[in-house]
C-alpha cells in the first residue's frame, strides 16, 4: 500500500475533483494531496477508513484514477482482526445481522420440479425483504406467471460483512449462498438489489447474474401498470452508486419508468456520477453523523418532493433526507402505497423478513 500511496502523491494535481459529494473527504481534510502527504507518514486512521462510502465515486472522477476507497478498503481489512476496533463502528450489529440473515428463521429457497425457467432464482435482497413481504409475493407471483419453474432464495449476499473489511467472513457467507443456489439448481440469479448484483457479478462470476429492472423491461410489466402514471407529478430519479456502471441496467429502468408513464427529473450528478445515498459502506453504523449529512445533502439536491430508486436502502436515506422516497417496485406492483413509506423500527423489519420466510415456504 505505501508503494501505491507513493505513486498517488507523485501524480495527484490536488484539482478536488474526489471531493465533490463525498462526505469522507471534506470531514477529513481540506486537499487530497495533504491527505496522501499525511499517509505518507502514518497509517489511514480506522477513523477515516470507517467514514468511506467505498462508493467508487473519487476514483471515477479523478483525472489521475486515484482511488481512496481501495486504499480506505485496505485498511479495513487490516483491522478485521481488531475486535476493539470494529466494535467501536458497529461491526457487532453487523455480525448479528448476518448471523440472522443466514440462519433458518429469515432465510430460506423454494425451488419447483416443472417449467422451464427451473434454472432461476429470484433474489429480492435483504433490504426488499425487511421493506415489504407483500410487495415481494406481488413480485413473484408475476415473475412466476411469465417465466413457469423460477424459484425463489431469501438471502444475504454478505455484502454488509465485505464493506466492514472482513473479507474471511464474507467469504465464508458467500460461499453458503453459492451453495444453497447450487441446491436450487440455480445458475441464473434475479436480483431486486443493487448490491446483491454487483456482489455476485464480482464475486461469483460462474453464476449468470440479472437485475430484475432488465428482466421486466424484456418481458414486460402487468399491463395495469402501463401508462398508470401520465397524470402523477414528477419525481427525482436517484442511481444507486453500486451500479454506477452498468449503463444497461440504468437505461432499462428509465425504459420501464416511460412505459409506466411516469415523468421524472434527472439529478445533476446521476449514472455513472451518483453520489452515494448515505447508507454506501455500512455508514450509517460506522459514521451516522457523516450518513445523515450525506442523506440530506443528495435529498436537497432536487426541488421534487418524492425521489424514486430502484434500491430501496437508497429510497429509506432519501427519506430521511428530508423528502419522499419511494421504490420503483411500489409503481409498478403496488400503486395504493404511493403516498408515503411508513417508517419501521429494527423490530419490525426482522418481523418483515420473518414473514417473507413463512410466505416463501408456503408456496
Amino acid at each position: 500500500m505505501d508503494a501505491k500511496i507513493a505513486q498517488y502523491l507523485e501524480t495527484c494535481l490536488d484539482c478536488k475533483a474526489c471531493m465533490k459529494g463525498c462526505p469522507m473527504l471534506y470531514a477529513h481534510t481540506d486537499s487530497p494531496k495533504n491527505l496522501l502527504l499525511r499517509f505518507t507518514r502514518e497509517k489511514p486512521s480506522s477513523a477515516t477508513a470507517f467514514s468511506c462510502a467505498t462508493c467508487g465515486l473519487c476514483a471515477h472522477v479523478c483525472p489521475k484514477d486515484i482511488d481512496f476507497g481501495a486504499l480506505f478498503q485496505s485498511t479495513k481489512e487490516h483491522y478485521a482482526d481488531d475486535q476493539k476496533v470494529l466494535k467501536k463502528y458497529g461491526y457487532g450489529a453487523v455480525m448479528f445481522h448476518q448471523k440472522q440473515s443466514f440462519s433458518k428463521r429469515f432465510s430460506t429457497l423454494k425451488s419447483f420440479t416443472a417449467g422451464a425457467y427451473r434454472h432461476m432464482a429470484f433474489m429480492p435482497g435483504c433490504a426488499l425483504s425487511s421493506y415489504s413481504p407483500s410487495l415481494i409475493y406481488t413480485v413473484f407471483d408475476y415473475l412466476r406467471s411469465q417465466l413457469p419453474g423460477i424459484g425463489i432464495i431469501q438471502q444475504c449476499c454478505g455484502t454488509p460483512t465485505r464493506m466492514m473489511g472482513d473479507t474471511a467472513q464474507f467469504h465464508i457467507y458467500r460461499s453458503r449462498l453459492e451453495s444453497d443456489l447450487a441446491a436450487m439448481g440455480a445458475t441464473t440469479v434475479v436480483t431486486a438489489c443493487e448490491n446483491c448484483y454487483m456482489s455476485i457479478k464480482n464475486h461469483s462470476p460462474h453464476i449468470t447474474i440479472v437485475s430484475l429492472y432488465s428482466l421486466l423491461n424484456e418481458i414486460g410489466v402487468p399491463k395495469t401498470a402501463i401508462d398508470r402514471y401520465r397524470s402523477y407529478d414528477a419525481v427525482a430519479l436517484h442511481d444507486p452508486c453500486p451500479t454506477r456502471f452498468e449503463s444497461a441496467l440504468q437505461e432499462d429502468v428509465r425504459a420501464l419508468m416511460h412505459t409506466i408513464g411516469l415523468s421524472f427529473e434527472e439529478f445533476k450528478f446521476n449514472r455513472d456520477k451518483t453520489q452515494c445515498c448515505g447508507s454506501g459502506g455500512m455508514m450509517e453504523l460506522s459514521a451516522p453523523h457523516l450518513a445523515k449529512a450525506q442523506m440530506q445533502s443528495r435529498a436537497a439536491q432536487t426541488q421534487c418532493e418524492s425521489i424514486v430508486s430502484y434500491c430501496q436502502s437508497c429510497a429509506e436515506s432519501m427519506s430521511k433526507g428530508g423528502k419522499n422516497g419511494l421504490h420503483l417496485l411500489d409503481f409498478i406492483f403496488m400503486p395504493h402505497r404511493l403516498k408515503r413509506q411508513a417508517k419501521q423500527g429494527v423490530l419490525k423489519k426482522w418481523y418483515n423478513r420473518y414473514r417473507s420466510r413463512r410466505m416463501i415456504e408456503r408456496l
